[in-house]
């Protein structure tokens, strides 16, 4: 699938969760594409996963490559990035 294709595939879908999307708003697109479906894990891994907080402020992370030890799965994702989220929300709370 082409990267413009892939892009309007993503905002049809995001259109159905944010009706009020308008296509102007957005202002680039980045179509990402991976060479292994999931993190490719070897030996002393553990200590490769990156921090979900960056050196960035305010800036998080939330990958697949973190939730290890755990197998690629769309809920694994959910329940990382709500940690996240969660951890975001307490430093931005506390930074306001």
């Amino acid at each position: 699938m082409p990267d413009e294709e892939a892009a309007a595939f993503t905002l049809e879908h995001l259109r159905r969760m944010f009706p009020d999307l308008m296509g102007d708003r957005i202002l680039a697109a980045h179509v990402w594409r991976a060479p292994h479906a999931q993190p490719v894990v070897e030996r002393g891994y553990r200590r490769l996963i990156p921090d979900t907080r960056t050196p960035l402020a305010n800036l998080f992370l939330a990958t697949m490559a973190q939730i290890y030890p755990e197998d690629r799965g769309t809920n694994y994702a959910i329940r990382q990035g709500r940690e996240v989220a969660r951890a975001a929300a307490v430093t931005l709370d506390g930074a306001g």
